[in-house]
């Protein structure tokens, strides 16, 4: 099958489209295609709108892209958990978010990572899946239908 946003080849065994992200399901018939592209279905900020939005000199996520457009919070502490059960740091509360998600860690030279807590639908940096990476300003992390711009404190 092919992906219906980018046209991609899709394996049978994967949960988003491995070129553009987008979030595969499979019918009762075991048919594989992506679903609707998440920005038509949610409002969208641009980086630049999203930066001026965020007061502060910690490092930042906002949402860009999903539910809660606009929403932003400090990654001011060494590790912030984020995931739809309550008692993460970072609560998104919808079903394609798994209960513990992903954690993002200052590193001793003050970068943030962000890595997968082997959540079922993946956590992404700029498209790509990912199990750990380290972030840079205006990267693009996708955790479910939530679209995150991270916002590194040095750089705004």
């Amino acid at each position: 099958m092919l992906c219906s946003r980018c046209g991609a080849q899709l394996d049978d065994t994967t949960n988003f489209c491995p070129a553009c992200g987008a979030p595969v399901h499979r019918d009762a018939g075991h048919e594989t295609m992506a679903t609707p592209a998440i920005g038509s279905l949610y409002p969208e900020v641009s980086a630049d709108e999203a930066v001026a939005s965020v007061p502060g000199s910690s490092d930042a996520l906002v949402v860009v892209r999903g539910p809660r457009v606009g929403e932003a919070w400090d990654l001011a502490g060494e590790t912030t958990t984020v995931g739809r059960q309550p008692g993460n740091d970072i609560v998104l509360d919808d079903v394609t978010v798994s209960r513990h998600h992903a954690l993002f860690t200052r590193t001793a030279s003050s970068r943030v990572t962000v890595r997968d807590l082997n959540s079922l639908n993946g956590t992404y940096v700029n498209g790509s899946r990912v199990e750990e990476t380290t972030l840079r300003t205006h990267d693009e992390v996708q955790i479910g239908k939530f679209k995150l711009t991270f916002l590194a404190a040095g750089d705004r």
